[in-house]
């Protein structure tokens, strides 16, 4: 059995989308290390970034990291899709998700039966959020 985990780098804002996706999925914090905290120094890093943290809500898992260089934020070649169903949650989330970021497609009946909105959050990252609907 495989299980894809996203890694998503901040270079410098990690701390601060910790806290914001924690606050929108109402998720957990379930490690949060420091480069200071490293048993040896890590050449190229700011001591005060986040060197590596888990976030998990709702059986999700992410994985975040400010890295060691912004060439790590080089392309945006992804979205993160996320399948709910419950259609009142996908309206908070979607809401919450797009405060500080843009609205890339409205929430919206789609003609495959299903509700459905893209946003790029206020950190680059975009996510599609997508639920049946019954």
């Amino acid at each position: 059995m495989y299980q894809v985990t996203p890694y998503l780098f901040f270079a410098g804002r990690c701390e601060e989308a910790l806290e914001f996706y924690r606050k929108s999925f109402n998720g957990v914090v379930l490690t949060k290390q420091l480069f200071k905290d490293a048993p040896q120094v890590i050449e190229g890093a700011d001591p005060n970034w986040v060197m590596h943290a888990e976030f998990e809500a709702f059986g999700m898992k992410l994985m975040l990291s400010d890295g060691l260089v912004a060439k790590e934020l080089g392309g945006n070649n992804i979205a993160l899709s996320i399948v709910l169903d419950n259609l009142d949650e996908q309206a908070r989330l979607y809401d919450k998700l797009s405060e500080g970021g843009h609205v890339m497609m409205p929430l919206a009946d789609t003609f495959w039966g299903a509700r459905f909105g893209k946003v790029e959050d206020q950190f680059g990252v975009r996510w599609m959020l997508h639920c049946e609907l019954v």
